[in-house]
């Protein structure tokens, strides 16, 4: 696969060459939710780095991990107004901009591998594309699927459905709804004071990101447990691809080529963070310090029945949640997850 890749590159890289049309020099900046030196920020970078490799050095496009140019919660307008020309931040951080982008994540849902997290977001690009030009941003595809479940990290056990009940726990978006409707509350941290939070014991349990990204902050140090898996969300589009429309139009035809040449370049990368995730995992099982628990199958399928009701009241409230649900479900039955279809309403 790596051989063909290459193979790929070289020949478009030599056609562009060929072209003797890339005159314009075009230089762009693009915003990451990722952290510094993360396998996330990683991908950001070979995207960047393979925009002006094929270009011959004429597309240059800066990448800028979290905070760095600006908060992370300020990406969404930073895009639309021109303030930056790209981003790859996680769509569920914008359900203040719009409750449609709840449904980023799907609490209980039963994907849990990269290829069917891919398959999904596949089928939404349509719908993700429209919601985002209501927006004034244009959506260029998901160009990383989050490559794992994510865990609960917790200073405390929660070995049951029932532990959940009086916890306070970070979360967000639709997680947020999730843990409170299993009866926790909770707050919106960013990842900087989850760690204090966690030491000065100021909530019980975290969700944040994934294993590898987890340990970078540190987090093993302070979390004595991990629920795995937990439900708050399945696998789902993680990086998408999004660019200030007016910008994306400026473009020549060949840059725009070299853009979604780049972004599947990386949807591969994101594929081996998939096995770079579950290495992670593992080590984390293996630290003596850190308990890793799974929930009893009797609670699994009640923590995903009460995701799935979330879901489909969500879906209900517009047309386009509807469409949404439609899409999903149908995925989810293609996938052979014909009970979890049926529980969101699927019928033939």
């Amino acid at each position: 696969m790596k051989k063909t890749l290459a193979l790929v590159l070289t020949v478009v890289f030599l056609f562009a060459g060929a072209q003797g049309a890339l005159a314009q020099d075009v230089k762009w900046r693009l915003v990451t939710h990722a952290m510094p030196g993360t396998e996330q920020q990683r991908i950001a970078e070979v995207f960047c780095e393979t925009v002006k490799t094929l270009s011959g050095g004429k597309f240059v496009i800066e990448p800028y991990a979290a905070g760095v140019l600006f908060p992370v919660f300020e990406s969404f307008d930073g895009v639309a107004n021109g303030v930056v020309d790209a981003a790859m931040v996680y769509s569920a951080y914008w359900t203040g901009k719009d409750p449609l982008f709840t449904l980023t994540t799907q609490p209980g849902s039963p994907l849990g591998t990269f290829a069917e997290g891919a398959y999904l977001v596949e089928k939404l690009e349509p719908w993700f594309e429209k919601l985002y030009a209501k927006h004034r941003i244009k959506y260029l595809g998901h160009a990383m699927t989050s490559p794992i479940n994510e865990q609960l990290m917790s200073v405390t056990p929660i070995n049951s459905i029932e532990d959940v009940k009086g916890k306070k726990i970070r979360s967000s978006g639709f997680g947020a709804l999730f843990y409170r409707a299993l009866g926790a509350t909770t707050v919106s941290l960013s990842a900087p004071e989850i760690y204090t939070a966690f030491q000065t014991k100021n909530i019980d349990a975290a969700e944040w990101t994934f294993w590898d990204e987890n340990m970078r902050m540190g987090f093993h140090e302070v979390a004595a447990y991990a629920v795995d898996p937990a439900f708050q969300n399945g696998t789902c589009e993680y990086f998408p691809l999004v660019v200030n429309p007016d910008r994306w139009n400026d473009l020549p035809q060949e840059y725009k080529d070299i853009v979604i040449i780049a972004r599947d370049r990386i949807r591969y990368l994101s594929a081996m963070v998939y096995v770079h995730e579950i290495k992670a995992r593992e080590k984390w099982k293996e630290m003596p310090n850190v308990t890793v628990v799974r929930w009893s199958p009797e609670d699994e399928a009640k923590a995903r029945s009460v995701g799935h009701k979330l879901v489909v009241e969500e879906c209900g409230k517009s047309a386009e949640g509807k469409e949404f649900l439609e899409i999903y479900r149908t995925v989810l039955w293609d996938l052979g997850y014909k009970d979890e279809a049926k529980e969101l309403g699927f019928s033939k």
